[in-house]
Formats: structure tokens, sequence, C-alpha cells
């Protein structure tokens, strides 16, 4: 896994993005690129990114974290299934 950085983003990919993060004044905002959508409250917009959906979410508490955690690992092994 590679992690790149650039002033308040950092993206994680394999050989393709599968997460991106943004610091702003009051959260952390995730965004997590799936083969599938999820339908949550807590993802504040979900949408196309080519042959993957994007989830965004503010994540302001370690709750919030634990809660995005679960979709950062299915995203990091879709990411490494396609690279075999």
């Amino acid at each position: 896994m590679e992690v790149v950085t650039r002033d308040r983003y950092a993206l994680f990919r394999t050989t393709r993005i599968f997460a991106d993060l943004t610091v702003t004044r009051d959260a952390l905002r995730v965004v997590v690129h799936l083969g599938r959508k999820v339908s949550e409250p807590y993802f504040i917009k979900i949408g196309p990114s080519g042959k993957r959906v994007s989830h965004v979410v503010l994540v302001r508490t370690a709750e919030d974290l634990r809660t995005v955690i679960p979709f950062l690992r299915e995203a990091f092994d879709l990411a490494v299934r396609e690279r075999s």
C-alpha cells in the first residue's frame, strides 16, 4: 500500500486509489471507493467514480472512525484483488 500526501490531503492506494482523506476545520472527510453502493445514513454523498462507487463520510469522533473502518478494509481488499 502507498500513501500519497499533499497539504491537507492523503490518497491511499495499491495500484488503484481505494480511499482518500481531507483534513477540514471540523472533521476528517473520508471518501471510500467501493465496488457497490451502500445506503447508510452516515454517508453524506454517494456517487459513481468510474467502475467504483464513492462514499463520503465526515469523521469527527472515534466512533465515526470505527464505523468507517470495515468499509476501508473492503475497499482495500477490492483494490488488492484487482491487482492480481
